[in-house]
């Protein structure tokens, strides 16, 4: 379908006029000033509070055995008194934390379960129209329309069923192309790369491990006749030098998409580069269960201001980041993360207790081109195993300067393990990992 045939007749489909609404609401309130945000956001809050004490179970019973009344709710210093909500929580009290106002209707849904449990929730009608909302004024900044070419390097399971008739004719009338990143050989690669020269999307919507993948097949064969207007990453950190190759082989800006299939957009990446926090997520950076000041590193915590079907009231989401404390040169109030830092299990700790982001890894390989592939795994404080995928074989004294390397971070007592392996297999949501570790930092 033409695209402006698509989006005339976008309004006239079911939720189309409301889908528009809540666009225009975006485009107005992306320009208030912080403290207009900061006001809104806390009236949402205490509305939030108030509906959870009311209608939800879980929360009416554990405010009230903590003696905590919504009415007490005055200032975001109140709200931070509220206990968090963990995954744990969610998978123990998942029926009590769906609302029992009548007539409300909540849909089922579950997390891809990047570390291997899945998570269960609920969400509700109006979480169709805000989470798109969102999207689409991201992209908007990019100068992408809804029902532009969008082509997808993905891996989740169940958003690969076979293809039959109704799903290509879905596909042919969304503008949506597919590479199951489940499947990346080279064979898929050459088919899906013929397809994308023929078809120029308009832009990608990938994991970084994937599409840094793709972009490798194309610079490898010469290939540089793909351009689109953006690539939207999300699930997994882009590191460094990921997103230098993809934009130097694809020639278009990346976007960090920061976002959770049980949250949905929770922060979107503008061309000037700030991570503006969408308006309709109150998003904390807690150490050792206190806010910290821009600038310092925690965990993240959202309240999401308009799921009230399952409410997530400081929503332990198992990330770490930093705010940044200067606002974005765009001019755009909401305030802007400085650095998603990565998961939980993403953090490595030294033989001398000190923690270290995975990051370490991404910056040091890259001055080793006979890596294709890595991840490493830390079980216990003294030991590390890294696995290595290689291009071509390496000598001795090349692994020798790797250990090395990695001892003067971690320590020399540190037990190094480096095992060349043909492949490393992804989680069950089609995502790489490139650290995995059995350690919580004691900051938590």
């Amino acid at each position: 379908m033409n695209p402006k045939i698509f989006r005339a007749l976008r309004p006239f489909w079911p939720g189309g006029r409301t889908l528009r609404s809540r666009q225009k609401e975006l485009e107005d309130s992306q320009w208030w000033s912080i403290d207009q945000l900061r006001t809104w956001q806390l009236e949402r809050l205490k509305k939030v509070v108030v509906y959870a004490y009311e209608h939800v179970p879980y929360y009416h019973e554990k405010y009230k055995r903590q003696g905590i009344h919504p009415q007490d709710i005055h200032s975001t210093k109140d709200f931070e008194s509220l206990p968090f909500l963990t995954r744990e929580d969610i998978q123990t009290h998942l029926p009590e934390l769906v609302t029992r106002e009548p007539g409300y209707k909540v849909v089922a849904g579950s997390t891809g379960g990047s570390t291997g449990v899945p998570l269960h929730f609920y969400t509700e009608h109006a979480f169709s129209y805000w989470d798109p909302a969102l999207e689409l004024r991201g992209r908007g900044w990019y100068g992408v329309k809804e029902a532009d070419k969008l082509a997808y390097v993905w891996g989740l399971k169940y958003d690969f069923q076979p293809i039959g008739l109704r799903a290509r004719l879905r596909a042919t009338l969304l503008q949506e192309r597919f590479l199951n990143a489940f499947h990346m050989t080279d064979e898929n690669m050459q088919l899906f790369t013929e397809m994308m020269v023929k078809w120029q999307p308009v832009m990608f919507r990938a994991y970084a491990s994937s599409l840094s993948q793709f972009a490798n097949y194309l610079k490898i064969h010469g290939i540089h006749n793909i351009r689109p207007k953006l690539i939207e990453t999300t699930a997994e950190k882009i590191s460094l030098p990921q997103r230098e190759m993809i934009e130097q082989v694809l020639g278009c800006k990346v976007a960090d998409w920061y976002s959770a299939r049980e949250m949905g957009t929770i922060a979107y990446q503008c061309p000037a580069g700030g991570l503006h926090v969408c308006e309709t997520r109150y998003l904390e950076i807690v150490a050792n269960d206190y806010v910290v000041e821009p600038g310092q590193m925690g965990e993240v915590v959202i309240t999401s201001l308009h799921q009230l079907g399952m409410p997530f009231i400081r929503y332990k989401i198992g990330d770490m980041a930093v705010y940044d404390g200067q606002p974005c040169s765009c001019g755009r109030g909401m305030p802007i993360i400085k650095e998603i830092i990565g998961r939980l299990h993403e953090f490595l700790v030294a033989t001398d207790g000190h923690f270290v982001h995975g990051g370490f890894f991404s910056l040091a390989f890259r001055h080793y081109p006979e890596i294709a592939k890595y991840q490493v795994y830390q079980s216990d404080v003294r030991h590390l195993e890294i696995r290595l995928v290689l291009n071509n074989a390496a000598k001795p004294k090349w692994f020798d300067e790797i250990i090395d390397e990695v001892k003067r971070i971690f320590g020399e007592d540190m037990q190094v393990a480096l095992n060349v392996v043909d492949h490393i297999p992804l989680t069950a949501a089609g995502k790489h990992l490139d650290v995995i570790s059995e350690i919580e930092p004691d900051f938590i």
